[in-house]
């Protein structure tokens, strides 16, 4: 007995040694750089991007696509003009179902919008090989594009869709697999709603669509709407959004992912909804213009628990509390309009602060049914928007908005052949704590025609700045009657790595 005893011991005993001394020479001999790799923060640049733009808004003609890419002043210089060593932009086609293409029904029933016939066969892509410039392509195949930018084509990437001056509308978004978009409600403007869904994957995609308005969540789509690879989908939200005052489309995949845009439009003309920040509890929506009457904002809760709100606004002559003393009901499982009548003729900014993870945009009123702008994270690195028009009459510019601590950026300006200006000199545009500020935008001192692009960069130890560019039309600046807003995006270089360190984990018991 006592001899097997000593045998059932043994066993683990030589086990756990053997795992001791592999533990040990693993930790002797461990590479050097594993110091540093445990650090971590270290960068690497930006070589492949994806984007998705979508087909043109119904009775618009062909997608009109600006882009820019923009790497950093060494790169460029480095590739001395090798379209080898630049890498490319390239725009394939992303077109609707043959049935649709056709004149035939969506998946819903509705006859899709912006139909076009089926071409016999793919078309050819576009690609663009010159960083630094801003290009204007058409859409391949007159409907959606997909964009691959590979290289020095990827550091600095935008691209928007645009009309025909070449002025951005909506930008050309990752595909993904939950994504939010707030809206005016069908009787309150939008007599079309539209949602695009782009499939640039490998595989079909299946999405479902949550639909949110002033009275809760109505039934929409009886079942989830499938997009075949390198195709779009368009669906007619309208009929579900009778009487409404406020909208908002919660997409969300459970099979592939997608890009979605939504379009809504009026009597007089209709306009894209950007894409919305994930449910927050702290939001801030720049981008508020002077306009002839109030904007208005929509709050979404997508949760249980009805949400209370503040709301301050930030002019350039400093916060101002929306409701004072009175935080703002919104109802859960519902999209909320919020009538902001307190701004007078004030460019501002907005910071929303609640008890609920919250969902926000807002309408400023403009042309046809006018612009909307919504809650967006703050510009990281550089913010772009690669298609401005230099059309006489039309003014373009910017609304920086600096919630927290004072924030500080300089401005430029890229023309068609990659001319680079800085309107305000040397010197870094300052942005006051707490306050909005309303920049003009020059043309290109070159005298073209042709749509340049916007460069907003932060600078060195700088408060967090947020922006949207402005275009209006006629006289009077950025006070003019409203055309287009777009929020500005980050368009990363480099990206930061996460920190990493050796593990032995796995050989423990």
């Amino acid at each position: 007995m006592p001899r097997l005893a000593t045998s059932r011991f043994a066993l683990p005993g030589a086990v756990l040694l053997a795992l001791v001394l592999i533990f040990a020479i693993a930790w002797v001999t461990q590479p050097g750089t594993s110091k540093a790799a445990a650090q971590g923060g270290q960068s690497a640049a930006v070589t492949s991007i994806t984007r998705s733009c979508p087909p043109a808004a119904p009775g618009a003609g062909a997608a009109r696509i600006s882009m820019l890419a923009l790497p950093p002043a060494s790169s460029q210089s480095a590739s001395s003009g090798s379209a080898t060593s630049n890498g490319a932009a390239t725009f394939t086609a992303v077109l609707a179902p043959p049935a649709a293409a056709a004149g035939g029904k969506t998946s819903s029933g509705k006859t899709a919008a912006g139909k076009s016939s089926a071409p016999a066969k793919a078309p050819r892509p576009v690609t663009v090989t010159a960083p630094g410039t801003v290009a204007t392509v058409t859409a391949p195949g007159g409907g959606g594009a997909a964009v691959t930018a590979t290289g020095r084509m990827a550091e600095g990437f935008e691209a928007e869709q645009a009309d025909a001056s070449g002025t951005g509308l909506v930008s050309c978004t990752h595909p993904g697999s939950d994504m939010w978009f707030v809206g005016t409600g069908q009787a309150a403007g939008a007599a079309q709603i539209w949602l695009y869904l782009m499939d640039t994957g490998t595989i079909t995609a299946n999405a479902d669509l949550t639909i949110l308005t002033d009275t809760g969540q109505q039934n929409g789509l009886s079942s989830a709407i499938t997009v075949a690879p390198n195709q779009f989908v368009a669906e007619n939200v309208t009929p579900y959004v009778q009487g409404s005052q406020a909208v908002a489309l919660h997409v969300q995949t459970n099979a592939g992912q997608v890009a979605a845009a939504v379009w809504e439009g009026g009597a007089n003309g209709g306009a894209w909804l950007p894409q919305a920040n994930a449910p927050a509890k702290t939001l801030v929506v720049p981008g508020l213009t002077v306009a002839s009457s109030a904007a208005k904002l929509f709050v979404v809760v997508p949760g249980s628990t009805d949400a209370q709100l503040q709301v301050v606004a930030y002019t350039p002559a400093g916060a101002a509390t929306q409701f004072p003393g009175t935080p703002v009901d919104a109802s859960a499982g519902a999209a909320t309009p919020v009538t902001l009548s307190s701004l007078g003729a004030s460019a501002a900014g907005l910071k929303l602060t609640a008890n609920v993870p919250v969902v926000a945009g807002v309408l400023v009123p403009g042309a046809g049914i006018g612009s909307f702008t919504t809650a967006v994270p703050p510009l990281t690195e550089q913010g772009v928007v690669a298609g401005n028009p230099s059309t006489k009459g039309d003014t373009v510019g910017l609304l920086l908005t600096a919630p927290g601590a004072a924030a500080q950026a300089s401005i430029s300006v890229i023309s068609a052949d990659g001319t680079v200006m800085t309107p305000a000199g040397d010197q870094a545009v300052t942005v006051a704590a707490g306050h909005t500020l309303a920049v003009t935008v020059p043309r290109p001192a070159n005298g073209s025609r042709q749509p340049f692009a916007v460069v907003v960069t932060p600078q060195h130890g700088s408060g967090p700045l947020y922006a949207v560019r402005v275009v209006t039309a006629g006289t009077g600046g950025l006070s003019a009657p409203l055309s287009s807003l777009l929020p500005v995006t980050s368009a990363m270089t480099s990206i930061t790595l996460p920190s990493a360190q050796n593990s032995y984990t796995a050989v423990l018991p």
